[in-house]
């Protein structure tokens, strides 16, 4: 059965997803930048809804490698998630020459010592299939991956032999320009079991606003293209 993750960055969102049929959350803040740690208080309010929850390690946007200061924050942000009902948990760790950085990945594994996901860091990684098979041996759950594309349309060779490769001891799961007119095809192609959306929409966000030089907005996913994908793909 194909499984469903929506990428969500606010408590709308997941409620959004988890009432169009997504099948799990991956939570996150700074969509701007790809995504960071959310908040204490908003891990532990979604950690309340009947849907699993991932959330995501990252201490700020830009590159994947990080100082001990950064690697410190991490691990506060890992333990904080083993208080509440979280699930698994999504990061990814790069060397500075651009290799799988196994000592950081495994510190930060074992520090969890549950399922995790490997996100799309590997796609900056300087050997995509090396890499791939690094995080597989060091016993991540799954891969979130564009196949070394900007948008996964245009990595879905890769996806395709990494999912032929390493699939029966990892999931495979293309992200990253998915929607309901390609989302299939995707999975089709690729014969992978997973797969990532944002479904992200930006409505204006003015009430309270007394100042109307202002145009404030903010960036949800939305209901209605989630459960259109949800639909379309099982």
């Amino acid at each position: 059965m194909i499984k469903l993750e929506i990428a969500c960055n606010s408590f709308q969102s997941c409620h959004n997803a988890m009432n169009a049929g997504a099948d799990r959350i991956e939570l996150f803040e700074n969509l701007a930048d790809g995504g960071c740690t959310p908040s204490y208080g908003m891990i532990k309010k979604v950690s309340q809804l009947d849907l699993p929850i991932y959330v995501m390690i990252r201490p700020r946007g830009g590159n994947f490698h990080y100082t001990n200061e950064e690697i410190d924050i991490m691990l506060e942000d890992i333990d904080f998630c083993k208080q509440f009902a979280v699930n698994g948990i999504v990061f990814g760790c790069l060397s500075k020459s651009g290799e799988i950085d196994k000592y950081l990945n495994k510190k930060l594994l074992d520090a969890w010592n549950g399922p995790a996901t490997f996100h799309r860091a590997i796609d900056r990684s300087n050997n995509y299939f090396q890499a791939a098979k690094d995080i597989c041996d060091l016993g991540f759950e799954r891969i979130l991956s564009s196949g070394a594309a900007l948008n996964v349309m245009d990595g879905l060779d890769n996806l395709k032999m990494l999912q032929s490769n390493l699939g029966n001891n990892i999931h495979i799961m293309p992200g990253a320009g998915v929607g309901v007119s390609n989302a299939k095809h995707i999975l089709e192609y690729t014969s992978c079991k997973e797969i990532h959306a944002t479904c992200k929409q930006t409505i204006p966000s003015m009430e309270g606003s007394a100042n109307l030089v202002f145009n404030d907005s903010e960036t949800i996913s939305n209901y209605r293209e989630i459960r259109e994908l949800a639909l379309a793909i099982k």
